[in-house]
């Protein structure tokens, strides 16, 4: 694994050990994952190979939802 730390590549490491439930570090690992599929599911969408669902004819665009620990996710099948 290697980390980009204000856009410069750390050094890279081999994890040893798992996170477990309840790890203070949790929330940010999930954060940091989940700021980084928002930006993948965008530019799905710009390219338009991610088609969101409306709720009705004039309604805003569903792609995503994130909650503390929880995605949904929309598209069109």
């Amino acid at each position: 694994m290697q980390v980009i730390w204000n856009g410069q590549p750390m050094e890279k490491f081999v994890p040893s050990r798992e996170i477990r439930q309840g790890d203070p570090l949790s929330p940010y690992l999930f954060v940091m994952c989940m700021e980084r599929l928002n930006q993948v599911i965008e530019e799905a969408i710009a390219q338009e190979e991610w088609s969101p669902v409306r709720c009705c004819r004039n309604g805003p665009q569903l792609s995503h939802l994130f909650f503390a620990d929880d995605i949904v996710l929309f598209a069109e099948a």
